[in-house]
């Protein structure tokens, strides 16, 4: 009876540490309406997810007459939240355009209206005010004084962590560093849309132009990993649309497009493609990831000196997560 007592309970510790990874997984969620559908609840089962950052609004410069007279909005708001997030904790996040901090603002008063909306989302579909929230802005080195006086000031009621880019960890010296407790890396969109053959949401060969062995950072950081693909559509004049989503088999059977190469087709006849119209010429560049390309990018994080907690994926989206094989990417990590 002893034996068997203990091989229940070895059995228990095993299966308790083979669930119970050492780094904390959690998740972006980008999207107006938070639903939750089964493929939601299995990810973050699996990945023993505790936390969600919720992209709440945008701050942007906007043409609009009325209301504030500085230009500036909310847009892309929380719309809609599924009852089963309030089992998870969550950090709501704020985008903020950089070009806001490149003219005269009143940034006491964005800081309020920044607060006071926060506050009505929370309440509203949680019921209660939340005070750790993260801030996303590219800030460049003519904007941190700016920006970082808006940290400032919304620390003061707030606990923050910032997104932090490539360019800002390279060049810290001369970007600064956040007045913030903690970060979170993006590991992706770190190359050129318009680059043909460059997957520019990641490659490691790009990530290795910005991170070395000695590459450190005063600030913790979590590690924002990519879960997504993308269609790049050049045209003519060479502007560019984004579509969050690649079909390479009907591009390869549909015969309005030629391959050119695995990852460009040319347009031959004119065409309508998820809801774009598309004329003779124009160019799709498809950007998947495989998921060696993540891990071999994150080793790269990992082999360096910045201090990393956790990863956060970017986002929870159902396509996504079907569509990557998660579980290789997170037993590799």
């Amino acid at each position: 009876m002893k034996t068997v007592f203990h091989i229940i309970i070895l059995s228990f510790v095993f299966f308790s540490c083979a669930n119970n990874p050492d780094l904390p997984i959690a998740f972006y969620h980008w999207k107006a309406k938070a639903e939750f559908p089964v493929s939601y609840k299995n990810t973050l089962a699996k990945t023993q997810t505790d936390t969600l950052y919720l992209h709440y609004f945008d701050i942007k410069l906007v043409n609009k007459k009325g209301g504030s007279n500085d230009g500036i909005y909310p847009v892309y708001l929380l719309k809609e939240v599924d009852k089963a997030y309030t089992d998870f904790t969550i950090i709501p996040v704020i985008y903020i355009e950089n070009q806001i901090f490149k003219q005269q603002i009143d940034t006491k008063g964005l800081v309020e209206r920044t607060h006071k909306l926060i506050h009505q989302i929370s309440n509203k579909h949680f019921g209660k005010e939340i005070t750790n929230i993260q801030i996303d802005c590219d800030w460049t080195r003519s904007t941190k004084n700016a920006y970082f006086e808006f940290l400032t000031l919304l620390a003061q009621d707030f606990e923050l962590s910032a997104t932090i880019r490539l360019h800002q960890i390279k060049f810290k010296n001369k970007t600064g560093v956040p007045p913030v407790k903690k970060g979170t890396l993006m590991l992706y969109n770190v190359g050129d849309l318009k680059n043909k053959q460059q997957n520019s949401i990641l490659e490691n060969s790009i990530v290795k132009q910005y991170i070395n062995s000695e590459t450190d950072y005063p600030l913790p950081l979590n590690i924002g990993l990519p879960l997504f693909s993308q269609t790049i559509i050049t045209n003519k004049d060479n502007k560019i649309k984004i579509i969050k989503s690649t079909n390479r088999d009907v591009l390869e059977h549909d015969t309005h497009f030629k391959k050119i190469d695995k990852t460009n087709f040319t347009v031959i006849k004119d065409t309508l493609y998820k809801g774009f119209y598309l004329s003779k010429d124009y160019n799709l560049k498809l950007e998947e990831l495989a998921e060696e390309e993540i891990i071999s990018s994150y080793k790269t994080i990992k082999n360096s000196k910045l201090h990393t907690k956790a990863v956060v994926f970017y986002h929870l989206d159902e396509t996504a997560i079907t569509t990557i094989d998660l579980e290789k990417i997170i037993d590799a990590l």
